[in-house]
């Protein structure tokens, strides 16, 4: 018999009749085991299942008993039956087959968390290496600047807007960076950012003036690091299924490590050579250097269809894709933006304060310049970590853990913080969780949006918060009262404490959002088994009342 016949791709029910033309029309007999080949592993799996005598009428209504399901590799069918929770291993099981097998080998792309998925992790790392490491170093430059008035009628707030606008320009044109990918391919944007960046070291080791400093520093470092950054950055998470967040938590500590290079290393060329010039000709050489390795290892999984600059109607439909108004009436892309900038600002606020402290508390400038770079250590650990952890206990609930975790860490360690012991425990135990908005934003939208709206919503998250990180270092100038001789930045702590607890609650919302739309869609299913919960809990937890939604938000669920 033909397996056209019984077999219907557009239907999960087969006729069971067409199977075997003897067939007895009132009793169907089946037992025995079927055994699976695993190509790849080179074993096989049998699920076993006991004699069951059912009608024809009883086969076509209990599809949770049966499930006749073909095999695309060996081209046969497979009978299947067997008691629930062998059913529910099997399903599971056979589902990330299927993933694998249209991912990996039903597809001419290359293989997913594995092979060269590694190394482009390794040129995401470099690039932040460059990049966002390189620019948690400008503190030393600040410390400099502001000691040495280098600058003539420059105040502190002048140098609190250089020092924000690396940061905020690189999330203002991430959007930007990103529709730069579709018109001229993810190389040639990287490439003008090296050169920009090249371009923006070297004038600055010539500065005189502090018009000079903006638009050096300031600008052209903030544009740089948007264009090289972004691209690799988001090729990560198409390579990636299973080790999605652990994999964006190791390219992004590239982050932490830059940190914790950098900082030292132009510390000690500014005082070696009395002035900023020959450090910021190193920052020249070695961030093109590496950028320029990182842009040679990045690597599209799927090759993007680049549109070229003369063809202006693929352009404009690109733009409009990249900058889609839409993604403003998503309300779990508004509520990732909106956790992760506050976040952000928050974690600004701390590490911008943190040294500045720590010698307010009566330690020396070397001491506070240690717990910054103990504090970028931290995150060397806990950015691969909270990835790691993430994908095997669900991506929000460690979200969620590690933000309400950075609020009481900033009430209950840092305010009572005053000594240098107490200080350096506090700085490790915030750089485990600090990175959680940097590593979990990307994996937020990738799991939110399909692949197709990927770029255009996280180019969305990131570029709604330029107008706070910009004043951010401003706001924490401005917050400081030198009056008070016993904390002078306690009005910064109180404010850096109330952002973590509002980004709590937002990851929250995040949270039960998201297991409200796994329940509904478990809900539509006609068919399968929910290992968690039965019909009538889940109709009781969808209901719409305030009782339920806190039930949904802290569900012990895998979210």
């Amino acid at each position: 018999m033909k397996e056209k016949d019984i077999y219907n791709k557009n239907s999960s029910t087969i006729d069971l009749k067409s199977l075997d033309s003897s067939l007895d029309d009132s009793l169907v007999d089946i037992s025995g085991t079927v055994t699976k080949k695993h190509e790849k592993e080179g074993t096989s799996k049998q699920y076993e299942f006991g004699k069951i005598n059912h009608s024809d009428s009883d086969l076509e209504s209990n599809d949770g008993l049966f499930k006749l399901k073909r095999l695309e590799t060996e081209q046969s069918i497979v009978i299947r039956g067997s008691s629930e929770s062998e059913f529910e291993e099997a399903e599971e099981e056979e589902e990330e087959e299927e993933e694998e097998e249209v991912d990996n080998n039903g597809s001419k792309y290359p293989p997913t968390d594995q092979g060269y998925a590694w190394v482009v992790v390794i040129s995401v790392f470099l690039v932040m290496f460059t990049t966002w490491g390189c620019n948690s170093a400008f503190g030393v430059f600040l410390s400099y600047y502001l000691s040495n008035n280098t600058f003539s009628g420059a105040t502190k707030y002048d140098y609190a807007i250089i020092a924000g606008f690396p940061v905020a320009l690189c999330q203002l044109l991430t959007p930007v960076t990103v529709f730069s990918m579709k018109v001229i391919g993810i190389k040639p944007t990287m490439s003008i950012g090296c050169v920009i960046m090249l371009l923006g070291f070297l004038w600055a080791s010539f500065a005189k003036h502090l018009w000079e400093l903006y638009v050096t520093q300031g600008v052209l470092v903030g544009i740089s690091m948007a264009l090289v950054s972004v691209p690799p950055a988001t090729c990560v998470p198409p390579w990636f299924i299973k080790k999605r967040a652990v994999s964006m938590g190791i390219s992004l500590l590239g982050t932490g490590v830059g940190g914790v290079v950098y900082g030292p290393i132009c510390r000690k060329m500014i005082a070696e050579f009395g002035d900023t010039r020959w450090c910021y000709r190193m920052l020249a050489i070695s961030c093109t250097v590496l950028s320029v390795i990182g842009l040679v290892l990045v690597k599209e999984r799927i090759p993007r269809r680049i549109t070229g600059i003369h063809d202006r109607e693929a352009i404009k439909k690109e733009f409009s894709k990249v900058f889609d108004p839409g993604m403003v009436k998503q309300i779990n892309i508004v509520l990732i933006s909106l956790w992760y900038n506050i976040s952000l600002f928050a974690y600004s606020l701390m590490v911008y304060t943190l040294a500045s402290y720590a010698v307010a508390r009566g330690l020396s400038q070397d001491q506070g310049a240690i717990l910054t770079t103990i504090l970028n250590a931290a995150q060397v650990v806990g950015r691969p970590s909270m990835g790691l952890i993430g994908d095997r206990w669900g991506r929000r609930n460690i979200t969620c853990i590690l933000t309400i975790i950075l609020a009481i860490l900033m009430f209950a360690f840092w305010l009572p913080a005053t000594t240098f012991v107490q200080l350096i425990f506090f700085a490790i135990l915030v750089g485990f969780c600090v990175g959680v908005a940097n590593v979990m934003n990307i994996v937020l939208v990738a799991d939110t949006v399909p692949p197709e709206d990927f770029q255009a919503a996280w180019g969305f998250v990131v570029a709604a918060g330029f107008g706070p990180i910009l004043c951010c270092e401003v706001i924490a100038q401005a917050l400081i009262r030198e009056s008070d001789k016993h904390n002078p930045y306690y009005h910064t702590q109180i404010f850096t404490g109330c952002l973590f607890i509002a980004a709590s609650l937002l990851s929250l919302v995040i949270r039960e959002f998201s297991i409200r739309l796994k329940l509904q869609a478990k809900t539509k299913q006609e068919h399968g088994v929910d290992d968690k919960f039965d019909i009538v809990k889940r109709q009781h937890l969808l209901q719409s009342n305030v009782r339920t939604y806190f039930q949904r938000m802290f569900l012990p669920y895998k979210a």
